[in-house]
């Protein structure tokens, strides 16, 4: 079945994110930050919850892009659909 790689149980089948000490340096940071400006309840969650949606858009788009290369890279190696 070349380009598909079949997961024995689709239910139970994730891919976990970590992210790094020096990620989590920067989220400190910025919270501190965040909570010094004069910022109204709703707005302060309105810019986390656009913060969130960037690291998420982030994250996936990355991620996606290493797959990517991973298959440009299996393509020229010659091995598109082994594991």
């Amino acid at each position: 079945m070349g380009n598909v790689i079949n997961f024995p149980d689709l239910e139970n089948a994730s891919i976990k994110i970590e992210w790094t000490e020096a990620f989590k340096q920067v989220a400190n940071e910025l919270s501190d930050f965040l909570k010094a400006l004069p910022l109204n309840h709703e707005d302060n969650d309105r810019l986390v919850a656009l913060m969130v949606q960037n690291v998420r858009e982030a994250e996936k788009g990355a991620f996606l892009q290493g797959i990517s290369m991973d298959y440009e890279f299996s393509e020229y190696q010659g091995n598109v659909g082994d594991l």
